[in-house]
């Protein structure tokens, strides 16, 4: 009998773990058709950076999404944006990609790479994970709102750098109720500082608490964005100087449960 209670508890672990992964994705993409399928996205470019599917060696498939930076251009970006999110995935769900930076380090300055959020990106309000002084830094963004009336961002840098010249497994939560972001690189956990304590689920706040608040009741941590409409990846850089730099993404997916590596 002992035996036989031992082989269910390890059986139950195993059927619980596998189906953690099990999810089927609501949205998913691996660029074999060779090009950006303007039926699915809409591609935000602005100055002298580029973004193009193309074949790329290493990736998972034949090709795989390439955004290219020159080096110093300032205020540009290049996005493929999916604008059409179905409702399972309005306030609450994962993604996963692979990524490859090569060759060059990535800016020290805040360089954007995923996002989610109401329509209109880049004035809009949104999730992010991007990067900050080379390391993972996700954020709230708020750049509906004219200067002085609410604008501004709360933002949780980490001390992890992601992988460089290689490809990796990202994957993500973003959850708008209460807003949180977490971060896995390569199936692990990428803690970020929130209060100068390392957190695995980032929560954000909005607007800010004021020194004076009298109640929790000033500050606000749910329903930030209002429901999530649209995500997209790609790149942008806020500072120069910076160096080029080239990102790659494949095999990219979105589920409401975590997904794991693509089969």
């Amino acid at each position: 009998m002992r035996f036989l209670t031992i082989a269910c508890l390890l059986l139950t672990a195993a059927t619980l773990t596998s189906s953690l992964y099990a999810q089927k994705p609501v949205l998913t993409e691996d660029f074999e058709s060779g090009k950006i399928d303007p039926a699915v996205w809409d591609t935000r470019q602005k100055g002298a950076e580029t973004i193009a599917v193309e074949p790329v060696d290493g990736a998972h498939g034949k090709f795989a999404l390439h955004v290219h930076y020159p080096e110093n251009e300032r205020g540009a970006y290049a996005f493929i944006v999916a604008t059409h999110l179905p409702d399972s995935a309005r306030s609450h769900y994962f993604g996963r990609a692979y990524v490859k930076f090569a060759p060059a380090v990535p800016p020290k300055s805040h360089a954007p790479l995923i996002f989610t959020g109401e329509p209109g990106w880049p004035i809009s309000k949104f999730q992010e994970i991007g990067l900050s002084n080379g390391d993972w830094m996700p954020s709230y963004q708020e750049n509906k709102s004219p200067a002085g009336q609410g604008r501004g961002e709360d933002t949780h840098r980490s001390s992890t750098e992601p992988p460089i010249d290689k490809w990796f497994l990202l994957e993500w939560e973003f959850n708008d109720n209460p807003n949180t972001i977490t971060i896995w690189v390569d199936g692990q956990v990428v803690p970020n500082k929130v209060g100068g304590q390392d957190v695995t689920v980032v929560p954000f706040v909005w607007p800010k608490p004021a020194p004076n608040a009298a109640t929790p009741v000033e500050s606000k941590t749910s329903n930030l964005v209002g429901g999530y409409q649209e995500w997209g990846f790609g790149n942008r850089v806020w500072q120069v100087p910076a160096p080029a730099m080239d990102i790659y993404y494949d095999d990219i997916a979105v589920s409401a449960a975590r997904l794991g590596p693509a089969k």
